[in-house]
């Protein structure tokens, strides 16, 4: 079965090039070497307040006197992060913006009713309205109506 290699230049730690081997041999005492890839499970976890950042771990393999071993390997993963104030506010917003055409067409049928002389009143408009008009206040900070 193929996997996952990356070429690393041992006197940078950089990676030159990715590749798919099956079971390739490998020279471990040279200026590049391909050493394999492995990739952690993505974690779960809460995404109201944290948020997954990557990772990419890479043995220290600069010491050219020494072959590279053949256990060594690039490991990709995942640590969880607690989201910021700002990222958490910008979540809120995005939720408020995604019911911004409700809103718009609720002003739309309010100016309607206004312009016909018509009276308003809660019960003017349907449940459905008003559940999302709560969400949005709620999503701000503010009572439910």
């Amino acid at each position: 079965m193929k996997k996952w290699y990356s070429k690393i230049d041992r006197s940078t730690g950089d990676i030159v090039k990715r590749k798919q081997f099956n079971n390739p041999e490998r020279a471990l005492n040279k200026p590049f070497v391909w050493i394999p890839e492995e990739r952690d499970a993505q974690p779960e976890y809460d995404k109201k307040t944290h948020k997954l950042v990557q990772t990419d771990t890479i043995p220290d393999l600069s010491d050219m006197t020494v072959d590279v071993s053949p256990d060594d390997k690039r490991v990709l993963g995942f640590d969880v992060v607690a989201l910021t104030e700002e990222e958490k506010a910008g979540i809120n917003i995005s939720k408020i913006a995604d019911s911004d055409g409700v809103l718009a067409r609720m002003i739309e049928d309010i100016l309607v009713i206004i312009a016909q002389g018509g009276t308003l009143e809660k019960d003017s408009f349907a449940d459905e309205v008003w559940e999302k008009i709560n969400a949005r206040r709620v999503l701000r900070g503010e009572d439910e109506v």
